[in-house]
């Protein structure tokens, strides 16, 4: 037999004696309870009470989920206690030998102990709690642009996103998030400046009941070659949470966005949009993601007017928290500043840093 086999069949017969013992105990006194301690391969512990155990998972009640699912190839050590039964506790049990075994699987009596070099759970242990979740992220981009020829170019542009999000005390699935997002674009030809504005948005999500949530964005900036001095947006909405999947997202959301505009050669502009987004991530693979963010922004006050923006990113982690970024951004609006292209299509790589 091979070693890898009797491996294998040795954690078998260790998973089927623990369920033997455990069944045990709590048939002999029904209203005992078992407390566990597991131990991760990844360092981390879960503390809780056992609701179930079969030959794949453990589930597990714990502080912060009611049915908590933990397969039995991610557990490297077990601990279990049985609280209000005469029996005496069920013992700690050490993780599977990695060597050939060449005794017998440990046998599981009702009533007696199993042979263990580990002592058994205390109220300390069965009191750990899970590690506590990263509230902050952030994620910087930088990218820049060099042309030689016939006309010299540069160009350097800049993100800079910070994430909160903090789920509520008595709603662990639900968030409240708060995305602050900052751009800049700066570039020259020919020794003479052809690109330079900066914007800063704030995007502020409040989950409700189910998969609906409430948002308020503001966009402030400004772009001297698409001659807005200076301007800003603003409106409330509500979103969906369409679909939640592990490796993709998809939100969608309807609202309204006042927008002001002070411009360089013409009058200012005051206009009342609808706005229509949606937002898309998608794990294709461990290490490629890709983003998508459109906004659709039709005018209240006259049906021939509209604005859209357009968002697309595919990012490859490179190694840990650095990763290069492909990105196309397409910006449309059917009443621009005067002498002005209506729309703007903009191609571009970056580095990112995320923490």
């Amino acid at each position: 037999m091979s070693p890898v086999r009797r491996r294998n069949d040795s954690r078998l017969l260790r998973h089927t004696a623990e369920c033997c013992l455990i069944f045990l105990a709590l048939v002999s006194s029904p209203a005992a309870t078992t407390n566990v301690v597991l131990h991760l391969s990844n360092g981390d512990r879960i503390a809780g009470t056992l609701v179930s155990v079969d030959t794949n998972q453990l589930i597990v009640a714990t502080s912060w989920m009611k049915a908590l699912p933990v397969p039995v190839s991610a557990i490297t050590n077990r601990q279990f206690t049985v609280v209000g039964s005469p029996m005496t506790p069920a013992p700690t049990l050490s993780p599977a030998p990695t060597l050939p075994p060449t005794s017998p699987a440990p046998a599981a009596v009702a009533g007696s102990k199993l042979a263990t070099n580990k002592p058994a759970a205390s109220t300390q242990t069965a009191a750990v709690k899970p590690p506590t979740k990263k509230h902050w992220k952030t994620d910087i981009r930088l990218g820049t642009d060099f042309q030689s020829g016939e006309k010299d170019r540069s160009l350097y542009w800049g993100t800079f996103k910070l994430t909160y999000e903090r789920p509520y005390k008595d709603r662990p699935k639900q968030f409240f998030r708060n995305v602050l997002d900052y751009r800049a674009d700066y570039g020259e030809t020919d020794d003479e400046k052809s690109v330079n504005r900066m914007s800063g948005s704030m995007k502020t999500d409040f989950d409700l009941a189910d998969r609906w949530y409430l948002y308020n964005l503001g966009v402030i900036g400004y772009d001297e070659f698409r001659k807005i001095e200076f301007g800003y947006e603003v409106g409330p909405g509500v979103g969906y949470h369409l679909v939640r999947q592990p490796k993709f997202v998809l939100d969608v959301e309807t609202g309204l966005n006042y927008q002001y505009q002070d411009r360089t050669d013409s009058e200012d502009t005051e206009s009342l949009y609808a706005r229509v987004a949606e937002n898309m991530t998608w794990k294709i693979a461990p290490r490629i993601t890709f983003t998508e963010k459109f906004e659709f922004y039709p005018s209240l006050e006259s049906i021939d007017e509209f604005r859209f923006r357009l968002e697309s990113t595919l990012s490859l982690a490179v190694v840990q928290n650095l990763s290069l970024n492909f990105s196309v951004l397409d910006v449309f609006d059917t009443n621009p500043a005067r002498n002005v292209n209506r729309n703007e299509l903009l191609v571009r790589s970056s580095l990112g840093i995320s923490f």
